[in-house]
């Protein structure tokens, strides 16, 4: 066979790239007879897509529409051997040898783009496609998918001045319920939770505050915190996902009271909120509590309380990270198994890469709070305990000090000297 496989070499140890950032690398060809080829290019192109569907119902018919979105950030060819015209053409004939070639290339992405993602239905995929061009048969192609990112901070960002004036301020939300039964009155379900500011980073302590209330003589189910994504679709279709779930408590009983004043949640590797660029996928991301009802599921809870959140790249102020990394995003960011990475037509299949593409995402593995630190110290300074013995070692300290009493012989000697 004349081209026994074809292969992409990217530099790097992860793989990730920030927009703006040149990717660099290499078309490495393995030839084991010679062939006559037009020429070799690489490729690099960056698109979103996202597709759902919709049902419209008229009288008594009913038809579903499948919508279908694209949008294409850059789509850029670059010949790395041959010749080329005016008009993108391909001129002449060259052969290639038998043995190892290897075409260089580097490419810089361009500033701006948004972060890759993999969602149902949706993605942001950015590729790089080596090709070689032949005069008889099928082009032999290979590709890879590349990780992109880019820094979202919503304090820098003019598109979210909502988001960044809420930063700092506390949110809260509240939800009741009434709860019905045949014989007694009804009676009511109520619960609240409330977050310190709004924006968060991956590997964050999330601390929310949540009471919740059974006024009712029914017994609660398992009280939960969870974080969701929210996914847009075209600006006109939502679909919500779980992404993490947390047990508070088992259940409450008729009329008790619970409140949980810092109840910790870490935000796992995530895609920032804000989709920079692009129309056709927006993300967003909320913390809700839910009180379930007994033999109840996530599914059928009417009752919760839930806040916005923003997921950012870069940590506040009051924050100092020692360790960062890029962790591959938390389920159930999903992928869509249409995906291949090398074609051979006549030839061998080059060894492939997986069909799965799962983007990493950065996260802050050691984050220190410097003011929540400060305010423990204040506290401990100013706790009734250490005001107590600080005013016992003064009150020993006083007694302890010797007390010589004068005669009365001694006392006038003294004083007419």
């Amino acid at each position: 066979m004349a081209v026994t496989s074809i292969d992409l070499h990217l530099e790097g140890d992860n793989q990730v790239y920030i927009s703006g950032q040149r990717v660099k690398g290499s078309l490495v060809l393995h030839i084991g007879l010679p062939v006559i080829i037009a020429g070799v290019e690489v490729r690099f192109r960056g698109a979103a897509r996202a597709k759902w569907s919709e049902t419209v119902q008229s009288g008594t018919h009913r038809t579903d529409i499948e919508h279908e979105k694209e949008e294409i950030y850059f789509d850029d060819r670059f010949c790395l051997w041959g010749k080329v015209n005016a008009q993108s053409r391909w001129e002449g004939r060259e052969v290639l040898q038998r043995g190892r070639h290897m075409f260089p290339f580097q490419y810089k992405v361009p500033e701006g783009v948004p972060c890759s993602f993999e969602g149902p239905d949706a993605h942001v995929r950015y590729n790089v496609q080596g090709i070689i061009i032949r005069y008889n048969g099928e082009c032999i192609s290979t590709q890879r998918i590349i990780n992109v990112l880019r820094d979202y901070d919503p304090k820098k960002e003019p598109c979210d001045l909502s988001s960044a004036n809420s930063t700092q301020h506390p949110l809260e939300d509240h939800s009741e319920r009434s709860v019905h039964t045949f014989c007694c009155r009804p009676g009511r379900v109520s619960c609240s939770i409330s977050l310190p500011k709004r924006a968060y980073v991956p590997g964050e302590i999330l601390r929310a505050a949540i009471t919740v209330h059974n006024l009712s003589i029914r017994k609660s189910g398992a009280v939960s915190l969870q974080l969701k994504q929210i996914i847009s679709y075209g600006g006109v279709h939502t679909r919500t996902m779980l992404l993490k779930d947390l047990k508070v408590c088992d259940s409450l009983r008729p009329g008790q009271h619970r409140h949980w004043r810092e109840y910790p949640l870490r935000v796992p590797s995530l895609c920032p909120s804000r989709l920079h660029m692009c129309k056709v996928l927006d993300l967003r991301y909320c913390v809700a509590v839910s009180p379930a009802e007994v033999e109840a599921s996530f599914a059928d809870t009417v009752l919760y309380a839930a806040v916005p959140v923003t997921i950012a790249t870069v940590p506040d102020n009051d924050f100092e990270c020692t360790k960062w990394s890029y962790k591959y995003g938390a389920p159930p960011l999903m992928t869509d198994d249409a995906v291949t990475d090398c074609y051979i037509y006549g030839c061998t299949r080059a060894e492939s890469e997986e069909e799965e593409f799962k983007p990493k995402y950065k996260y802050f593995e050691d984050l220190r709070d410097i003011r929540r630190e400060k305010d423990i110290l204040l506290k401990l300074r100013q706790s009734p305990g250490i005001k107590r013995r600080k005013d016992k070692d003064k009150t020993k300290g006083e007694t302890s000090r010797p007390c010589v009493k004068l005669k009365s012989d001694e006392v006038s000697s003294a004083s007419q000297a």
